[in-house]
C-alpha cells in the first residue's frame, strides 16, 4: 500500500523507482514464504531450520528499511519516533548504533533519510540474528537430549535383560531371633523389593529410571517458572524441559552405582527399599545442578530480544553525583 501511495503521487525519480520496485519484490518474497509458495520446505526441515520464517522476516525486514527512500518530508518525520524505539528494542542498550530523537531530528532531510535505513537495517539484521541464536541454541539442546534418551533407552533394555550386570541392591544385615541364641543373616533392600527373598530384577532399572525423570520434572517446572516468556516462535523452554527429564533418569541410576562403588564420601549403603526410592528421586533432580548454567544461558538469549532486560537503556551514572546537606538547596 505505501508503494502504491508513493507511485500515485507521480513525482518518483528514476532512482526512487527501482527502489519501489525493489520493495515490491520483497514484500512478494515475503508473502510467498508465508503462503508456502515459496520456498517449499518439509515440515520436519521447516520447524528445524525456521526457513520460512526466516524467509517472511528478512525479506519483510528488508522491504520495511528500503521503503524510507520513499517516505515524503512529513511521513518521514513521522516515522523518526517509531525508529528509535525499534532500535531500543532491538539493539543491547550499550550499542553505539542507539541514537535518540532529537539527534536524529537534528540532522539534515538527507543524511536523516539515510540514518535512518541504516538503523532500520541495522536493527532488524540484530532482531533476526538473535532469532537464529535462539534457534540454534534450542537445537541443540533438542539433540543432547534425543543423544540422552536413546542412551537412557539402551540402558534400560540391557539392564532389565541382564540385571545382575547393573543391580540396583544393596545388602544389609539382620539379626533373626532364633533359638538357642540369635543369628546374622544377610538379606538385600531392592529397589522393588526387600527382604531375604529379594534379588536384582529387570524391574530395578525401570523404577529407578521413573522417578529419576520425575526429579528431573520438577526441576523442569522450577526452571521454567523463573524464565521469562518470549513472542518468538522458537519454544526454548519445553526443549529444556524434554532435556531435564532424561537426565533426571540417568543422574538417577550413576548416582545409585555411585553410592554402591562408596564414590560419594559420607554415604553408606542403604538399607531399605524406600531409601533406594528417595535418593533415586534426589539425584534426579540434583541433576538442576548441571542444567543451571543451560537456563542462565537460555535467559541470557531471552533478554537479549526486543522486550528484555538486556535491551532497557543504562542507568545514568550517579556515583559522582556530591550530596548535598539536609537543608540546602
Amino acid at each position: 500500500m505505501r508503494v502504491a501511495a508513493a507511485r500515485a503521487r507521480g513525482m518518483l525519480t528514476e532512482h526512487e523507482k527501482v527502489i519501489a520496485e525493489g520493495v515490491w519484490r520483497f514484500a512478494d518474497k515475503a508473502r510467498a514464504a508465508a503462503f508456502r509458495d515459496d520456498p517449499i520446505p518439509g515440515n520436519i526441515a521447516n520447524w528445524w531450520r525456521g526457513t520460512l520464517v526466516e524467509a517472511a522476516y528478512r525479506n519483510m525486514h528488508a522491504a520495511r528499511a528500503q521503503i524510507i527512500d520513499l517516505y515524503s518530508s512529513e511521513e518521514l518525520r513521522a516515522e523518526i519516533p517509531m525508529v528509535v524505539a525499534r532500535a531500543n528494542a532491538a539493539l543491547h542498550r550499550d550499542d553505539p548504533r542507539r541514537i535518540s530523537i532529537p539527534d536524529l531530528e537534528a540532522e539534515p532531510l538527507g543524511s536523516q533519510r539515510a540514518r535512518m535505513r541504516r538503523i532500520v537495517g541495522d536493527s532488524y539484521e540484530q532482531l533476526d540474528l538473535k532469532h537464529a541464536q535462539l534457534r540454534s541454541f534450542r537445537n541443540i539442546l533438542l539433540i543432547v537430549a534425543g543423544f540422552i534418551v536413546a542412551g537412557v533407552v539402551a540402558t534400560l533394555i540391557f539392564v532389565a535383560l541382564n540385571p545382575h550386570l547393573m543391580p540396583f541392591c544393596f545388602p544389609r544385615q539382620i539379626t533373626l531371633n532364633t533359638n538357642p541364641s540369635p543369628t546374622a543373616a544377610s538379606d538385600q533392600a531392592c529397589p522393588t523389593s526387600s527382604g531375604l527373598g529379594a534379588h536384582p530384577s529387570g524391574a530395578d532399572v525401570l523404577v529407578v529410571a521413573v522417578l529419576g525423570g520425575l526429579g528431573g520434572s520438577l526441576a523442569a517446572t522450577l526452571s521454567i517458572r523463573n524464565l521469562k516468556g518470549t513472542s518468538t516462535p522458537y519454544d526454548v523452554p519445553v526443549a529444556l524441559a524434554f532435556l531435564k527429564v532424561p537426565l533426571g533418569a540417568l543422574t538417577a541410576m550413576l548416582g545409585l552405582i555411585a553410592i554402591q562403588g562408596n564414590f560419594i564420601p559420607g554415604l553408606s549403603a542403604l538399607d531399605s527399599q524406600g531409601q533406594i526410592l528417595a535418593y533415586a528421586v534426589i539425584f534426579g533432580f540434583a541433576q538442576q545442578a548441571l542444567t543451571h548454567y543451560l537456563d542462565a544461558k537460555a535467559q541470557t538469549l531471552v533478554e537479549d530480544l526486543p522486550g528484555g532486560a538486556g535491551n532497557e537503556p543504562t542507568p545514568p551514572d550517579t556515583s559522582g553525583t556530591l550530596s548535598r546537606p539536609p537543608g540546602t538547596t
